[in-house]
């Protein structure tokens, strides 16, 4: 399971919420009709009941979209279609005035209670991936910084692929805290993190890395796209007026270094090695940045 930012979990925990509301009140509705010996709903009916619900409409765009872990999805889609094939069928007793065993309540209760308890699994699962966040930015903490490197690094060694590491500053930015305070600080690291992951690529990770440095990943690159592709990044946001408090628009600038990611250098030596090259970067004037060699 992988996410890029904490809004995207956010997204995906609230989708649960409404998916066990919604299947609660489908339950709720389905036993008091049973009971009160009511008709039920077509849709109880319907054997093309379990893709019609909107939590079914949703689950379906996540496993295309890779949201959720192929296991998990399989599992709690399996239930849930046998769920509602249990309903169908009891509904189906129901409507022709038939008589419903105690056996087969139970069975279509067990789905009910299956769904119920895998959806609240993943929920719980989900929930706990947040710490690999950060509270202020929404992108990748320092926590989330290695399992992934590690991924990458494997990649390396066992595929032959290319990744680069890259280190990114904002210059002067103690400038920025001094002069607008703390909390203006704050809004730029918050639009500068947000602009830089939404105009990365969809399979590179960002991380802040510490107080106004940020880590980028860059899978399926060497250091010439890799630097291609920050370069244009930082010239956008040197043009980009970062509007805070009192409609002050403040001006930043990002100095970086990149390194490739290499076999038998290790992941925390290729850190240094573009903290090396950030640091040329500020050497050299700020503002730009310099390939670690």
């Amino acid at each position: 399971m992988k996410f890029t930012t904490s809004n995207e979990i956010d997204q995906i925990i609230h989708m649960i919420e409404l998916g066990l509301e919604e299947h609660s009140k489908w339950i709720k509705l389905w036993n008091s009709k049973a009971i009160c010996q009511l008709p039920l709903p077509d849709s109880y009916l319907d054997k093309k009941a379990y893709q019609d619900c909107d939590f079914a409409k949703w689950f379906d765009r996540c496993s295309k979209e890779n949201w959720l872990h192929q296991v998990d999805f399989e599992s709690i889609s399996s239930v849930h279609k046998s769920m509602h094939e249990e309903a169908r069928k009891l509904s189906d007793q129901i409507h022709k005035g038939e008589t419903i065993s105690e056996e087969d309540y139970y069975k279509f209760v067990n789905f009910e209670w299956s769904f119920s308890h895998q959806l609240q699994k993943l929920k719980d699962k989900i929930a706990r991936l947040q710490i690999s966040f950060d509270p202020l930015t929404g992108i990748f903490n320092r926590q989330a910084l290695m399992p992934i490197l590690m991924q990458e690094k494997a990649y390396i060694e066992r595929d032959g692929k290319q990744c680069c590491l890259a280190m990114a500053d904002l210059d002067f930015f103690k400038n920025v805290n001094d002069t607008h305070g703390h909390a203006n600080g704050d809004v730029v690291l918050q639009k500068v993190a947000g602009f830089l992951r939404n105009n990365l690529r969809p399979y590179d990770a960002l991380f802040r890395y510490g107080g106004e440095e940020f880590l980028f990943c860059l899978p399926n690159a060497d250091t010439d796209s890799g630097k291609r592709l920050l370069d244009r990044l930082r010239m956008d946001i040197e043009k980009m007026p970062i509007k805070v408090a009192n409609d002050t628009v403040i001006s930043i600038t990002l100095s970086m270094g990149i390194t490739q990611m290499l076999p038998k250098i290790s992941i925390e030596d290729s850190i240094v090695q573009a903290d090396e090259a950030l640091y040329e970067a500020k050497n050299k004037g700020r503002n730009r940045i310099m390939v670690y060699h």
